[in-house]
């Protein structure tokens, strides 16, 4: 999954608790995070949904650098 987050200036506990449940949900999927502001980010630093969720390696500054990585490494299965 990749979450988009250009447009989160700011994400609260409520918010941030949200989000640590859906990731958790999603936890054996690789998960994505593009174009984190910094406030959101060091709160997601902060709780751990950074490093224990989601790894440094899949923090992408941009959406284009993010779709380069899953060209490279996702495996495309047509049913």
């Amino acid at each position: 999954m990749v979450i988009r987050a250009k447009r989160m200036n700011y994400i609260d506990q409520s918010g941030l608790y949200a989000l640590e449940d859906i990731l958790v949900d999603l936890a054996k999927k690789k998960n994505a995070l593009v174009n984190i502001p910094n406030q959101p980010l060091l709160m997601m630093e902060r709780i751990g949904i950074i490093t224990d969720l989601v790894p440094i390696s899949m923090i992408f500054d941009d959406f284009k650098e993010c779709t380069n990585w899953i060209q490279k490494n996702v495996k495309v299965i047509i049913s």
